[in-house]
C-alpha cells in the first residue's frame, strides 16, 4: 500500500496544475488551494461519517492533499498523499479500508485522466 503517488506531468506547470484539479473535481472532490500552493481535496460528509463511521456509504468523508514540486529536469510533479489515521478515526477498520480504497480509486482515476490528455510522463509510488 503506497503512502503517496507522484505524477510527472509534461508541459506548462500552470496548465498541469489545472489539469490535476479538473481531474479531481471530475471524481467528485471539492478542491481548495493550500497556503503552500498545493490542493486540499475532499468529498463526502464529515458529519454523516462521524455519526455512522464506516457505514456512511457514498457519503463517507475522505480528504487528501496534493503537493506540487518541480524535479531536477524541470518537470512538474504532483504528489497525492494518503492519510490513513483519519480514516481509522472515522470508522475503525471499515473506515480505514474505505479511505484506502478511495485513495487507490483516486490515484487510478488521476492517472487515467492525465494519460488521456497526453500529460503523464511517469508515475511513482512510495511510502
Amino acid at each position: 500500500m503506497a503512502g503517496y503517488t507522484d505524477y510527472f506531468i509534461s508541459g506548462d506547470h500552470v496548465a498541469g496544475k489545472g489539469a490535476v484539479a479538473a481531474a479531481l473535481q471530475q471524481q467528485g472532490f471539492r478542491v481548495e488551494s493550500t497556503p503552500a500552493g498545493g490542493l486540499a481535496i475532499e468529498r463526502g460528509s464529515l458529519g454523516t461519517t462521524l455519526l455512522l463511521g464506516g457505514l456512511a456509504g457514498k457519503n463517507f468523508h475522505v480528504k487528501f492533499v496534493v503537493e506540487f514540486s518541480v524535479d531536477e529536469h524541470g518537470t512538474l510533479v504532483a504528489r497525492l498523499h494518503r492519510e490513513m489515521s483519519r480514516g481509522a478515526l472515522k470508522g475503525g477498520a471499515i473506515g480505514a479500508a474505505k479511505t484506502s480504497n478511495a485513495f487507490d480509486d483516486t490515484a487510478r482515476a488521476l492517472d487515467e485522466q492525465l494519460r488521456a490528455h497526453g500529460l503523464l510522463l511517469d508515475v511513482r509510488t512510495g511510502n
